[in-house]
């Protein structure tokens, strides 16, 4: 026999609760959506293994709400898509395929999400905001980097290759 239940997300229980409690649009909460693109008009031919294609920026406090990949033919190869530390901040890798893991750009890729193709990206972390979906314990108010980073060589290249991203703060 089933049970009726309402259930009620974390947001709702928040919003419910005597004293209200605030949810941000870091936490899942409606916020102004800021989008970010990125790209280079040409993979280079012969691109090895490990070479890193930064293409934008987003802030820690982003909550990412849409990663998608563009990416013209380039002949073979496959690319992680994630995040580093800017070059000012020393230029690490952080997660190099927190949104996709050796996406093959063998053919062409049109607007093909990737916010959670690498599996990394859970239910609960799609509420919080990129600093604590790093593992980190506090907000370090800085940019990250949102790269494509070459799993497998990029043969023939030549090809465009792109990033958009949408995020809420």
């Amino acid at each position: 026999m089933a049970i009726d239940l309402t259930l009620k997300s974390v947001q709702i229980t928040n919003r419910e609760a005597a004293p209200r409690v605030l949810n941000s649009p870091q936490n899942g909460s409606e916020g102004v959506v800021h989008e970010t693109f990125g790209h280079i008009d040409a993979v280079p031919a012969a691109l090895s293994a490990t070479s890193i294609i930064r293409l934008c920026q987003i802030p820690s406090n982003a909550r990412v709400s849409g990663v998608t990949f563009y990416s013209g033919a380039q002949g073979a190869g496959a690319v992680d898509i994630g995040i580093y530390q800017t070059n000012d901040k020393g230029g690490a890798v952080v997660d190099a395929d927190l949104f996709g893991s050796a996406v093959g750009v063998t053919t062409a890729v049109v607007g093909t999400s990737v916010l959670d193709e690498s599996g990394q990206f859970s239910i609960p972390e799609m509420a919080m905001p990129l600093w604590q979906v790093l593992g980190l314990t506090a907000d370090p108010h800085r940019a990250y980097d949102v790269a494509a980073t070459v799993t497998t060589a990029v043969t023939t290249g030549l090809a465009p290759l792109a990033v958009r991203v949408q995020y809420a703060r």
